[in-house]
């Protein structure tokens, strides 16, 4: 996927390819649609996937894409499917993940992975939310005023 954003064509990207994206799958897409020979157009012309879905995953993360969508990519950039799948898992590029590198690197079939990976993610997500509500409902707590 790495390749320009904007890529030969690809003048409605100006307004997207300003900011680095802030999910880790934003940057693999951007990162490889900006290899030579790459953009944005090629890569929804190669997947099957519309290039305003790619802009939005770009832009605002990969909340929408599906293990299908992310097979798709990879096998148009010619990408592992690890590879793609770590990123819409939001785990970044070089960063190592006790969890996932150990099914990454498992011998289980692509699809086994990315059921895994999915269970996995969505775990995390799970976790978060409830931390983020806990926090919120302390926060709303009436305090007790000093003495």
């Amino acid at each position: 996927m790495p390749g320009s954003l904007l890529g030969m064509g690809d003048v409605s990207a100006a307004a997207g390819d300003r900011a680095q994206p802030d999910t880790e799958w934003g940057r693999y897409l951007r990162r490889m649609t900006r290899r030579p020979g790459w953009s944005v157009a090629k890569l929804a012309r190669d997947s099957g996937i519309a290039r305003q879905t790619i802009f939005d995953w770009i832009r605002d993360g990969g909340e929408s894409v599906t293990v299908g969508s992310v097979r798709r990519v990879a096998e148009a950039l010619g990408d592992d499917v690890v590879n793609a799948l770590t990123a819409a898992a939001n785990v970044a590029h070089r960063e190592a993940d006790e969890e996932m590198t150990p099914i990454l690197q498992s011998d289980l079939d692509p699809q086994a992975k990315a059921e895994l990976v999915e269970y996995v993610t969505g775990l995390r997500e799970a976790q978060r939310h409830a931390r983020r509500t806990e926090i919120t409902a302390m926060l709303n707590r009436p305090r007790r005023a000093a003495a």
